[in-house]
């Protein structure tokens, strides 16, 4: 299995931001946009931070939590702007996995609770968010949903990280 590491641009920045007050938003701006345009997964980044700033993993989980909510809202406008046709032609590889049809009978069973699990899972998340999309889905709705397992996901993994930070430090 192949690790993700942190780029060293965004190293740098977590590290150049960690002691100023502002530190929390910048966190939060990076999940926001980690979540909204799924081009890598924002753990990699929420160790780290929380790791420069143990004292702040509550708030960092939180904060994190509610900003990936947000992209997560984002990222359905985008999937119904974009459409079901250029969004299967630009990813094919999602619609024939396993994963897609697990989630697809989830979704249609439990709908946004569905989301908001697979949010608070290791599950990725955009094919779940792109199937969401398909239906007539609620922005808001999914807004909460994805918040609500992100923030349930980035809290516990912030206070175990802030808690047991010897574990963690390979992220780094």
């Amino acid at each position: 299995m192949t690790t993700r590491r942190l780029p060293d641009w965004l190293r740098q920045l977590l590290e150049f931001s960690a002691t100023h007050r502002y530190y929390p938003l910048v966190v939060a701006l990076i999940a926001f946009t980690s979540t909204a345009t799924f081009a890598f997964p924002f753990v990699i980044v929420l160790i780290p931070a929380v790791l420069l700033a143990p004292r702040r993993w509550l708030l960092l989980g939180l904060i994190t939590g509610i900003a990936s909510g947000i992209g997560g809202g984002v990222l359905v406008e985008v999937f119904q702007f974009m459409g079901r046709e250029l969004v299967l032609a630009r990813f094919p590889q999602v619609t024939g996995s396993e994963h897609w049809l697990m989630v697809s009978g989830w979704l249609h069973d439990y709908g946004l609770f569905a989301l908001a699990i697979v949010a608070a899972s290791p599950i990725p998340q955009t094919p779940t968010v792109f199937l969401y999309s398909l239906a007539e889905p609620s922005t808001l709705g999914a807004m909460l949903a994805i918040g609500l397992g992100k923030t349930v996901k980035y809290v516990f993994l912030a206070w175990l990280t802030a808690r047991y930070p010897a574990r963690f430090i390979a992220y780094r």
